[in-house]
């Protein structure tokens, strides 16, 4: 019988080592950050907060290709780019869940000739004007999480992907999630015994799962194994999960 397998990413700092939106910001000079936008995310959220942000570099004169460049050029965390080649010649399905945005994404992903291995991006929306300026908008709007943003729920993402796939007729033998942050802790959450978690060593998500009483973090199923590399991952896969060729 096939089984299938499902491996979720986050983006920043999971498959590409940087934070795009911080690499982006990083563009505009510092004295033309007014504090008042400094402190926007923390009233109005991250995507109200960014699209001033690009608001900014565009009227400062940073065009698409200057912050396109910025981004193709965050390096690739070490070992991922082999763990997703694998993944995908072993049959393993692969998306991305991401609080990013679209363009980043691909274009991050198209120069690393990557794009054609990701089954699908869950993101931020976001387009190009006519006069050159990125419009951001939120994936989208919920407040059923209080784990989660305003604009991107990736346990929700993530449980409403594995419904519609079983309802096109493909059952996941088991999930496997990899990220590092606050908000890859949803979506862990809520995956089962036969499940596999990948926290990043050294980032927010493994800290959280260490001191699950502090964080008042739910009882958590899936096996949880630390990483550092892509490499490691699939070693742990291979080794752990007996995740080989003929797993698949």
């Amino acid at each position: 019988m096939h089984r299938s397998v499902l491996v979720a990413f986050d983006f920043d700092h999971t498959i590409a080592n940087g934070n795009t939106d911080t690499v982006a910001r990083k563009l505009l000079p510092k004295e033309n950050l007014p504090d008042n936008v400094k402190d926007l995310y923390r009233s109005d959220g991250w995507i109200p907060y960014m699209a001033k942000i690009f608001e900014l570099l565009h009227s400062n004169s940073i065009d698409i290709d200057q912050i396109k460049t910025a981004i193709i050029n965050i390096p690739p965390v070490p070992g991922i780019e082999t763990l997703l080649k694998e993944l995908s010649s072993r049959g393993c399905e692969i998306i991305i869940i991401s609080d990013s945005n679209t363009f980043f994404i691909s274009e991050w992903l198209k120069n690393k000739n990557l794009y054609h291995i990701i089954t699908q991006t869950f993101t931020n929306p976001a387009k190009i004007d006519d006069d050159g300026l990125i419009k951001l908008d939120m994936y989208h709007v919920q407040n059923s999480c209080k784990l989660s943003t305003v604009n991107l729920c990736k346990g929700q993402i993530l449980e409403d992907y594995v419904k519609k796939r079983n309802d096109e007729g493909v059952h996941f033998d088991r999930i496997v999630y990899v990220g590092d942050g606050k908000n890859d802790l949803c979506p862990i959450i809520r995956l089962s015994e036969r499940d596999v978690a990948f926290p990043r060593k050294d980032y927010t998500l493994i800290k959280m799962l260490n001191d699950v009483e502090n964080y008042q973090i739910p009882k958590i199923n899936a096996r949880i194994f630390p990483w550092t590399d892509g490499v490691q991952i699939l070693k742990t896969l291979e080794e752990k999960i007996g995740f080989s060729k003929s797993f698949l």
